[in-house]
Parts: structure tokens; C-alpha cells; sequence
């Protein structure tokens, strides 16, 4: 029997994903991330960011992080919250992302000027996302932290 005087259960659900690094499997994370967004009342707009925010994510802990090895795995947790949704993602490569500055965004205009238009991936993740947090995973390898609220 239960107490209804105790309180009130706080909302947390997690679900974790563990991918092989190969293309491709940053869609089995789209696709669970933007079924539980929708779940959680996460309008259409919300939902298309969420799921470009961690395409870019998995595919950068696939491409640089774990170099591509299939035998290295991707490991993204997806954290439901009352008013949003913490994603994390992290590799299992032991090169750090050097390019990653935790205070400094990516200059859009920078990338522009480069022959190499490759690293729009950070810059959009830390535009499409409310809260971005680049850090060392517990395994050692890249972990980033992603939050998005439920407006």
C-alpha cells in the first residue's frame, strides 16, 4: 500500500543505446531520441533538432572518436526528464577532439573560408541544442552532453 502523504515521483527514464562504429547507426539513435521526444510532447520543430543534433554527435564519435572500428562502440544515453530531454554520447577512442574549445563556439565565417567544410557538426550541435558540454566519457574516450528543454 502506499503512502500518499510521501512525494511525488520525479519523471526519469533512461534509455541506453550501444552502437557499433559503423555509418549508419546514428539513425537508430535519430529514431529512438525523436520517438521519445514525441512521447514527452516535444513539438515537430524540436523534434527535426534534437534528431540533427545527435546525427552529428554519432557521427563524429563514429568517424573521429572511434576511427571507424565496428568492435569500438558509441554509447548514448537518453535521459527524460519533466521539462526535457539530457542526451549523452560518447566514444571509445583515445584522441581527444582538440578542435573542441569548451567556452568558444565554432565561427561560422571560419568555416566558410576553409577547403576542408568539414566541422559543422560541432557548430550545429551547440546551435540546434540548449545546453552543450564537451567533456573525457568514463570509458576514457569523447562524451558530449546535450539538453534540451521542453518549452
Amino acid at each position: 500500500m502506499s503512502d500518499e502523504t510521501s512525494q511525488p515521483e520525479r519523471l526519469e527514464k533512461v534509455i541506453e543505446l550501444r552502437l557499433p562504429s559503423k555509418l549508419g547507426y546514428e539513425r537508430v539513435a535519430m529514431d529512438t531520441a525523436s520517438s521519445l521526444a514525441r512521447r514527452m510532447g516535444f513539438p515537430d520543430d524540436r523534434v527535426d533538432s534534437l534528431k540533427t543534433a545527435i546525427s552529428e554527435a554519432v557521427t563524429n564519435a563514429i568517424e573521429h572518436g572511434n576511427q571507424q572500428d565496428a568492435a569500438m562502440k558509441v554509447v548514448v544515453l537518453l535521459t527524460a526528464l519533466e521539462d526535457g530531454l539530457i542526451v549523452s554520447v560518447a566514444d571509445q577512442g583515445r584522441k581527444p577532439l582538440a578542435q573542441v574549445s569548451t567556452t568558444n563556439s565554432p565561427k561560422i565565417e571560419e568555416a566558410f573560408e576553409r577547403d576542408d567544410k568539414g566541422g559543422w557538426g560541432i557548430w550545429l550541435i551547440r546551435e540546434l541544442m540548449d545546453e552543450v558540454e564537451f567533456s573525457t566519457a568514463p570509458s576514457g574516450g569523447n562524451q558530449v552532453r546535450m539538453v534540451i528543454h521542453l518549452e
